[in-house]
């Protein structure tokens, strides 16, 4: 399992490095076609939109992993011993459902813009295949979690836990 995981990784890595240079690159070519010959990238804002959003996507599932996600420290700094393992899996499952509900709607949007045969506005690129990745990529997220918090609910990294709660 670690083995597909740290494959799953390499390639959500890749695809977040690519979709990044790519957003460079065209930000370059945009910015010198318009301030050089007077014309701008036609389409350029459109793929960017469209990178950004894989870029979100595709880094998901690797802060879901790595349980990056936003904490205030205020209070929870203070916890320990077996109340720190409660929060943990109260946040757990708050976010599991977060990241279901996002893989949910993701769906649904996916299956909207299909039958409408949404597209971009200028390329026309259509939006179906995007919006099925991202509802994917909101899936995986959501099952990532969700594997999170059934190894805090039978206590199988506690001591892990602890020693990174302990850095923060």
């Amino acid at each position: 399992m670690a083995r597909l995981w740290t494959g799953i990784e390499k390639g959500l890595e890749a695809v977040i490095s690519l979709c990044l240079l790519a957003m460079v690159a065209l930000t370059v070519i945009d910015v010198a076609g318009r301030y050089f010959f007077n014309a701008p990238l036609s389409g350029g804002y459109e793929i960017s939109e469209i990178l950004m959003g894989m870029t979100v996507f595709s880094a998901l599932p690797l802060a879901s992993r790595a349980e990056n996600h936003l904490a205030i420290g205020l209070l929870t700094d203070r916890l320990t011993g077996n109340a720190r393992r409660w929060h943990r899996i109260v946040i757990l499952l708050i976010s599991v459902l977060g990241l279901g509900f996002i893989g949910w709607r993701m769906t649904v949007q996916a299956g909207i813009v299909k039958s409408s045969m949404a597209s971009t506005g200028s390329l026309q690129i259509p939006l179906w295949p995007v919006a099925s990745v991202m509802a994917v990529l909101g899936w995986l997220s959501c099952l990532v979690t969700f594997g999170l918090l059934m190894r805090a609910l039978a206590g199988l990294d506690r001591d892990a836990h602890a020693a990174k709660g302990s850095l923060e």
